[in-house]
């Protein structure tokens, strides 16, 4: 090799470790989805939600410098992306981060070398102002000198801070928020009304292992397993918010051989957010037998009317779950003489009780349920009147009998019905949004053996329900003939309550 070529290579090389010296976010080279990240910047909210060593922390940090200093400085002057949504002038923005030691970790630690936070990294040196440091020594702040005039802040706070003092974060405004790890929903709402005065921006870089409120910001609940590998805007009114789903595989620094070293440690829950992105969470889904390719369905079954309308020798039944003050939850089913169950309308909203009998007869459409489940809470007496809930379905002609509340059998016989392959299989309608939510974001709790959260719950209440109580087809004329009366008040018609059994009692007899 021509020597002169040699030296003109490790002169090049000087120049770039004095320019990454200097100023790091000159030198800094996105892969192909940190830079989708950086040009979707005309997004009021970014979501960068992958997995594990993606380097989205460098890319929100990349982002948290440009937007102090005035420029994405290692894009060149003549492209437009370099100011996309950058205020001119100088900016306050907000890092959230789960600890103060996860902060000088990975953002503020200024020692030179490998341990050197990334907003030191990329901070040109010139641009640099000063630090302010709380009462326990930490960096908490970052002043920069925009290229606009004036100095930028880049404030630094945690979850554990937000956990101790709640309403310390209530006063502040911002120009931009980077939530680099999920943070929980009240801290957020806390922070972002402060971007209200300057209509300001938020990203956020997080691999999707808690806090499923954070998806549910950006994507529709019907699409939340999906894979936006190249990005994807979606509109909720006025605000525009844009996602992307990055895989641990897309950071090109990293060997294939030591990524599959990290893999052998996971589950295929952990596998699923940690490697690929995806918001299953680390504790692993309750239905795991549940999936779409199999259980939902897009056409019209072969002789329905309508996709709420099923033929009229389908057996019906409905489930409903009340509640004082979140949504009532309402799930239809219609088995079929062949023994197949479509689970084909659901209602999720909350109304008051007479309202709420009123839809349910509206989407029977004139149909006699086999059975009508009811959650215990509908036959609580009130303590002056003596009614109850269930008052206004006997008095508008709909039949009620008390829901089982075995959870534990219930979930169960629901995975073992979600696993059949021919039979009796279960059938979802690809328009039971809720219900389908459900399905993705019901999960084990990690702090209670055995037990699912008590979240995202009300859909998978009503299923399990449905399915202890039998999902049998019956004969036409059986399914008019319903009577409370004839059913024995033993085994799961069990009450919590004398009343509610002397209630039950009552309107049967």
């Amino acid at each position: 090799m021509n020597p002169h070529e040699d030296i003109a290579k490790l002169e090049k090389l000087r120049r770039l470790k004095q320019l990454q010296r200097e100023s790091g976010l000159c030198g800094y080279m996105p892969h192909k989805k940190q830079e989708l990240f950086h040009s979707a910047a005309w997004a009021d909210f970014r979501y960068l939600r992958t997995g594990n060593r993606f380097g989205k922390s460098t890319a929100g940090a990349c982002e948290d410098v440009a937007f102090a200093v005035g420029a994405r400085l290692w894009i060149p002057e003549s492209n437009p992306k370099r100011y996309l949504g950058i205020p001119k002038r100088s900016t306050k923005g907000l890092i959230i981060v789960a600890d103060w030691d996860k902060a000088r970790e990975i953002y503020t630690s200024m020692e030179e070398g490998e341990s050197q936070g990334k907003i030191f990294q990329f901070l040109p040196r010139a641009a640099f102002h000063d630090v302010h440091k709380n009462q326990a020594g930490e960096i908490d702040c970052i002043m920069v000198k925009s290229q606009w005039g004036g100095i930028s802040h880049i404030y630094i706070d945690t979850v554990r801070s937000y956990m101790g003092n709640p309403m310390g974060q209530e006063s502040s405004h911002w120009d931009w928020i980077h939530v680099d790890e999920p943070c929980p929903k009240n801290m957020w709402t806390a922070n972002s009304r402060g971007l209200i005065d300057n209509d300001g921006k938020a990203w956020f870089t997080c691999t999707p292992i808690a806090e499923q409120w954070i998806n549910e910001l950006f994507i529709p609940r019907s699409r939340l397993k999906e894979s936006f590998e190249f990005g994807m805007p979606f509109n909720k009114g006025e605000l525009k918010t844009w996602v992307l789903t990055g895989t641990t595989h897309d950071n090109t620094s990293l060997s294939e051989s030591s990524i599959r070293k990290f893999e052998a440690q996971l589950s295929d829950d952990e596998k699923a957010s940690r490697i690929d992105g995806r918001p299953l969470g680390m504790q692993g889904v309750v239905y795991s037998m549940f999936n779409r390719d199999q259980h939902v369905y897009d056409e019209l079954p072969h002789g329905w009317k309508d996709y709420d309308e099923p033929p009229d020798d389908y057996t019906i039944r409905v489930a409903c779950d009340p509640h004082p003050k979140t949504p009532h939850a309402v799930l239809f089913a219609a088995t079929a003489p062949t023994g197949q169950t479509f689970f084909y309308t659901e209602y999720f909203q909350h109304v008051m009780i007479d309202d709420l009998v009123d839809v349910i007869l509206y989407k029977l459409k004139g149909r006699v349920p086999f059975v009508t489940l009811l959650d215990r809470i509908a036959f609580n007496q009130d303590p002056i009147t003596g009614a109850t809930w269930a008052d206004s379905f006997y008095r508008k002609g709909l039949m009620v009998v008390p829901a089982s509340k075995e959870l534990t059998h219930g979930i169960s016989s629901t995975q073992n019905a979600l696993a059949r392959k021919t039979g009796e299989t279960l059938h979802f309608c690809s328009s039971l949004t809720e219900t389908l939510y459900e399905f993705d974001s019901y999960i084990w709790d990690p702090k209670r053996e055995n037990k699912p959260k008590d979240a995202n719950d009300h859909m998978m209440e009503c299923l399990y329900r449905l399915v202890l109580n039998g999902l049998s087809w019956s004969e036409p004329e059986h399914n008019t003939s319903f009577n409370p009366g004839s059913l024995p008040l033993t085994g799961d018609l069990t009450f919590e309550t004398s009343d509610q059994r002397h209630w039950f009692e009552k309107k049967a007899a």
